[in-house]
């Protein structure tokens, strides 16, 4: 039976959390809550970038997580993906991935991940709250602030269906409860409490996998 665990929490700022003190990243917290319950060693790599899309981070998927041999890892890009924000200029009118982009780009992360002998977990983008700077653009008042986020949340669902990977639905999670949207003062980045709720969420699913994995380490690959 393995005594530890090896998790790589693949992401972009949501992820890296460069707005909240490191103790209280939701990387952070699951990281002490699944060595709490699992009785395990824990370790919880956090691998966010600043306003990485999945596009880029394929790039540096074999040195930031593939390279730690890790058990489990999460997944979680959208927002930036799905999203006219430019971070070298002006909002564009398109999304800084498409739609179809996106889905093959996780596709291939999952793939890569359960080659290395890991197990994926998906993660859906978080909702941006109506504080968002960019809510006044065109295309988001006549469709609404989160019609890209929204499909592009689906697409995670429907790429973990289809390859059979569990999802940690944080989209859904926020948008059920008004209430978060306290949690994302700029519009997308969450506050300590907003890392809480996510972690709360996270250390549920990763527990979920653990055990389907018998002693939480090298799950069986997929077909």
């Amino acid at each position: 039976m393995s005594s530890s665990v090896r998790i790589v929490a693949f992401g972009d700022s949501i992820t890296r959390g460069d707005n909240v003190e490191p103790h209280q990243r939701f990387t952070h917290i699951a990281q002490l809550e699944l060595a709490r319950r699992t009785g395990k060693e824990v370790v919880v790599l956090n691998a966010g970038v600043n306003s990485d899309i999945t596009t880029l981070a394929l790039g540096r998927l074999e040195r930031d997580v593939l390279s730690h041999e890790p058990d489990l890892v999460t997944v979680m890009f959208g927002v930036n993906d799905a999203g006219f924000y430019r971070p070298d200029g002006p909002p564009a009118e398109t999304p800084r991935v498409m739609p179809d982009r996106y889905e093959e780009n996780l596709e291939r992360m999952v793939r890569a991940i359960r080659a290395a002998g890991a197990a994926p977990l998906l993660g859906t983008p978080l909702p941006m709250s109506p504080s968002y700077g960019l809510r006044d653009l065109p295309l988001y008042r006549k469709h609404g602030l989160n019609y890209l986020v929204d499909q592009y949340a689906e697409i995670v669902r429907s790429v973990g269906a289809c390859l059979a990977v569990p999802i940690i639905d944080l989209h859904r999670a926020f948008a059920a409860d008004p209430s978060t949207a306290a949690f994302l003062p700029d519009g997308i980045h969450p506050t300590a409490a907003g890392h809480a709720f996510i972690a709360r969420l996270y250390v549920a699913k990763v527990l979920d996998v653990l055990g389907a994995c018998g002693d939480g380490a090298r799950c069986p690959r997929a077909p």
